[in-house]
């Protein structure tokens, strides 16, 4: 094992570890809340523990105080607020008055809305340093291409149609988003579009789309769009620099490079090394405003050189082949669908490890790439070109900047319509309902499946879509408890208003009865759910699981793929900074 492996598998530890404790303090939080306003109520404590299993305790003031061996969240032990017992006994025996409605309305409360403000804590981070997105926000999409024979084709849809309106409403949303506008219309979609001056409606039901952009939408059914976009490309020039005293300013949408439309950041990085070899100038015109402005020309700058052997990857454990490039090395060698499974004997898990192992193998000299197609491992040598790649001193990162409450807001928005749409599926299986939906039970992701997408956002994102993702987490966890289910913080609250309107509590055979009965839907559920999260690990490490019932989408998660290593493939940012 050498240095660059060891360091990996240390890279992978550190980041399960951070998943352990970004969850981990989530729940925390959560019973620090219950705690506190335990406390504040009077009430009698048990014990507060930091983790689980415990390992070290001790008792202060009548509370045992917890340290466990497992860094899961925490816990904290309130028999007065137990809905189940009639009689509350404290851990040596002594029998308790049961605590009031207020007082486990409060208790209960505390918990959800210490989670929410851990998230609008963590949210002004969000709020200060922007967010990256998927492109910028846009009040007109237009269309860059359509599948034929896809639903939306046969509606009519078409390339170079300009969408303006979804069910019936303006947008000024990120590319994504306008994804989830899809992904979440229950029954059909209806798209208004401008086509040569005119203004046609185009309705569709969404399908499963069987070749979406990532192996792991493949995975999930997703009903993803049949058609791409051109997306705006928006500049950020460097201060001081070249760009911007050719007049290039913030929030520039490129329009033409060179007289020719640019439709993303491929292109955009292809015409910058295409100018740089040839020691060219770089003309632009950029929308600015709703106008077109043409700056003064300037040259690409040289970023360095690396190697590269013509193939765009995707994934993470397993990392795949998405297609190869013409006329590279990889040409007639690698296949799409391919696995890469080692570079000259270094495990790949990741596109960091393939490419820092191809760097190390050095130019004019033949790597062993070890791939796994069609079940069977195959070694090809391949000898890398040597790539030199140019720059412009402009960023392409687009950022948005929520302040804590409209994140709050977009989790409850997201939440709602989830539920709403599960539950549309539901009752459409079972007769009560003609609405369709596409997205269902199996849909959602357990502790699992957070975990996983953690892990991944851990891994292959930005510190700020780190941050958004636990924020999320931190309100999808208040907002789940507050579902006035029993067992749930919501059920404990739900009971205390019941008692607290009728003066009187229900009985305590209907209390144990219900909340035995969630309990084991809950539990149910979950098995559940975790199935499909288990399906989602043994895609990551490339272990196909027989699944009959086939999964499908989940829309929590839209696709986020590697850097691809293509002679042609740009960096995150055109400055490759």
């Amino acid at each position: 094992m050498d240095l660059m492996e060891i360091l990996s598998y240390l890279r992978m530890i550190g980041i399960l570890l951070l998943v352990a404790f970004a969850i981990g303090m989530c729940i925390f939080i959560h019973e620090l809340g219950h705690f506190l306003a335990a406390k504040l109520c009077g009430l009698h404590i048990d014990a507060f523990s930091i983790g689980f299993r415990k390992i070290w305790w001790k008792k202060i003031n009548g509370i045992e105080y917890r340290i466990g061996i497992l860094p899961l969240g925490g816990y904290v032990e309130l028999p007065q607020v137990d809905a189940t017992d009639n009689v509350p006994h404290a851990a040596d025996g002594t029998e308790l008055p049961r605590a009031t409605p207020m007082q486990r309305i409060i208790t209960a409360f505390a918990g959800p809305f210490f989670n929410i403000l851990m998230g609008l804590a963590l949210g002004c981070l969000i709020w200060v340093y922007g967010l990256p997105q998927s492109s910028p926000k846009m009040r007109e999409i237009e269309v860059r291409s359509v599948e034929v024979g896809s639903p939306e084709f046969e509606a009519g849809l078409r390339p170079k149609d300009k969408i303006v309106k979804i069910n019936g409403e303006s947008f000024c949303v990120p590319w994504n988003e306008f994804i989830q506008k899809i992904l979440f219309t229950i029954g059909p979609v209806s798209l208004e579009v401008v086509r040569d001056g005119e203004t046609h409606t185009i309705t569709y039901q969404p399908i499963v789309n069987p070749n979406p952009p990532s192996e792991a939408l493949k995975l999930e059914k997703v009903a993803w769009p049949f058609f791409d976009a051109v997306i705006p490309i928006s500049v950020i020039p460097e201060t001081g620099s070249a760009a911007e005293k050719a007049g290039m300013r913030a929030g520039d949408e490129l329009y033409t490079v060179n007289g020719i439309g640019i439709g993303d950041g491929v292109e955009f990085q292809k015409e910058i090394n295409r100018c740089g070899q040839e020691n060219g100038d770089m003309v632009f015109v950029v929308r600015r405003n709703g106008e077109l402005v043409t700056l003064q020309p300037f040259k690409p700058e040289l970023a360095g050189t690396r190697l590269v052997i013509g193939a765009i990857l995707e994934g993470s454990s397993p990392l795949k082949v998405r297609s190869v490039s013409p006329d590279m090395p990889s040409s007639g060698k690698l296949e799409p669908g391919d696995t890469i499974v080692a570079v000259n004997g270094v495990a790949t898990g990741n596109f960091a490890d393939f490419f820092n192992a191809l760097q190390k193998n050095g130019k004019e000299q033949a790597a062993k790439i070890l791939i796994e197609r069609n079940g069977e491992n195959k070694e090809l040598e391949i000898i890398p070109a040597e790539l030199s790649e140019y720059m412009l001193p402009v960023s392409l990162e687009v950022l948005d900047y929520p302040n804590p409450f409209q994140q709050l807001a977009s989790t409850i928005d997201l939440s709602y319509k989830s539920l709403k749409n599960i539950l549309i599926f539901v009752a459409k299986k079972l007769h009560l309902t003609e609405m369709e939906s596409t997205i269902r039970p199996r849909n959602m992701s357990g502790p699992l499946g957070i975990g996983l997408t953690l892990y991944s956002v851990f891994s292959e994102s930005t510190t700020m879509l780190s941050i958004n993702f636990v924020v999320m987490v931190a309100f999808a966890l208040a907002i789940f408890n507050l579902l006035p289910l029993p067992v749930l913080d919501g059920g404990h609250i739900l009971f205390a208003l019941i008692e607290l309107i009728f003066r009187r509590p229900l009985p305590m055979g209907v209390i144990r009865a219900l909340t035995y009965l969630f309990i084991g839907l809950l539990i149910g559920l979950m098995i559940y759910i975790t199935f499909f999260d288990i399906l989602r690990l043994g895609h990551r490490m490339g272990i196909t699981i027989e699944n009959p019932a086939q999964a499908t989408a989940h829309p929590r998660e839209l696709p986020t793929e590697t850097t691809a290593d293509v002679a042609e493939e740009p960096t995150v940012e055109a400055s490759a900074k």
